[in-house]
């Protein structure tokens, strides 16, 4: 028992030390809020005639005047198309640059992201979306969360804001 007593201590300390290192790491470390649902589809706003393919007059909710202007605006926002070049990029915004339309963002990279520049230029005719409506490049803010559809030629084509 006495000679295995050194190698039963050092056994200890070691399991203490690396225990500990692991818990103050764990502790420590920055939690990143990444969105739950990366599938991005948008139902468009049906808007009928007012007459049907029959002849027969539409009620007004089936004509869509009973919609709010925002749902009849461009809301939303096409899927991601692979085939043309396009991806999403999840990440931290970390400035905006509103008179160049560039936001810088910190990217969060998994496995299957593929590294992009920090410096996006964001389209002019580009969708910015919250989950409850239309916003503009302005009300994009350090700090904030975004999802961008990058472009094959590297520029955002919407970014969607704490989506």
């Amino acid at each position: 028992m006495r000679k295995n007593l050194p190698f039963l201590v050092l056994f200890v300390v070691v399991a203490v030390v690396i225990g500990g290192y692991l818990g103050y790491t764990s502790l420590n470390e920055e939690k990143t809020v990444i969105p739950e649902n990366r599938d991005i589809k948008a139902v468009p706003p049906q808007i009928a005639d007012d007459e049907s393919d029959s002849g027969n007059k539409l009620q007004a909710s089936e004509r869509g005047s009973d919609l709010s202007p925002q749902t009849l605006k461009e809301t939303d926002v096409e899927n991601v198309d692979p085939k043309a070049g396009e991806m999403i990029v999840w990440g931290e915004v970390k400035a905006v640059d509103i008179d160049k339309r560039i936001i810088t963002i910190d990217q969060e990279m998994d496995d299957n992201s593929v590294k992009i520049s920090p410096n996006v230029a964001v389209k002019k005719d580009a969708v910015v979306r919250t989950k409850d409506d239309v916003s503009s490049l302005e009300r994009i803010k350090a700090g904030d969360i975004v999802g961008a559809i990058i472009t094959s030629d590297g520029n955002a084509r919407a970014v969607l804001v704490n989506y």
